[in-house]
């Protein structure tokens, strides 16, 4: 079998960019698993009923741009190979947008009970409307999200194409065998490196 690397790259509103990605063990040839991971993307911003995409919780100027995915040697964890496709789907929630270095989590699980049986991925800033009083995410967003991903990795995992965690430490994959959305944002700094900061100063009194 062959373990591809699926990365998402896009845009945020200010114009830095956000990656996110996955790993999975695989029969599919490059060609086919790219297919499968742009079909994969597309039905989580997408959603799994209209309107209820992850791009229906994000404002216009951040957008997916990119799918790229790599076919990675599990003893190195060096490319092999590589293939690239344009996708761009822009936000469409009204309003405005957070940070851009808050971020939905997306954790993963596996059978073993330790750190290297886990995984996460960052998704880009949502729009202020999914706030809740408190600061917290929405389960409006969360129910959403959580139904996307599901209907997009079930479509894409056969059985012998898998979602997976790759270790480089220790050149193993484990299978996934759940995942879960945190209530509270999580932060990636990176995601503000063009944001220019201004400040405003005030005398001592």
């Amino acid at each position: 079998m062959s373990v591809f690397r699926h990365r998402f790259v896009g845009k945020c509103a200010a114009g830095d960019q956000f990656v996110y990605q996955w790993y999975a063990e695989s029969i599919r040839t490059i060609a086919q698993a790219q297919l499968a991971a742009v079909a994969w993307n597309a039905a989580l911003w997408n959603g799994a009923t209209a309107g209820n995409g992850y791009k229906d919780h994000v404002t216009a100027d951040v957008s997916m741009l990119t799918v790229i995915t790599a076919e990675i040697s599990v003893t190195t964890g060096k490319q092999l190979q590589r293939a690239e496709t344009a996708q761009v789907i822009a936000g469409v929630q009204a309003g405005n947008a957070l940070s851009a270095d808050c971020c939905m989590i997306v954790s993963l699980r596996t059978s073993l009970p330790q750190r290297t049986g886990r995984g996460r991925f960052y998704l880009p800033q949502p729009g202020a409307g999914n706030l809740t009083t408190t600061g917290k995410i929405t389960a409006d967003m969360t129910n959403d999200v959580l139904a996307s991903l599901n209907g997009a990795w079930a479509a894409y995992n056969t059985g012998i194409d898998r979602p997976v965690i790759y270790s480089p430490t220790f050149h193993l994959t484990r299978v996934i065998t759940s995942f879960d959305i945190p209530d509270l944002f999580g932060t990636q700094r990176r995601r503000e490196n063009k944001v220019t900061q201004s400040r405003v100063t005030q005398a001592m009194p």
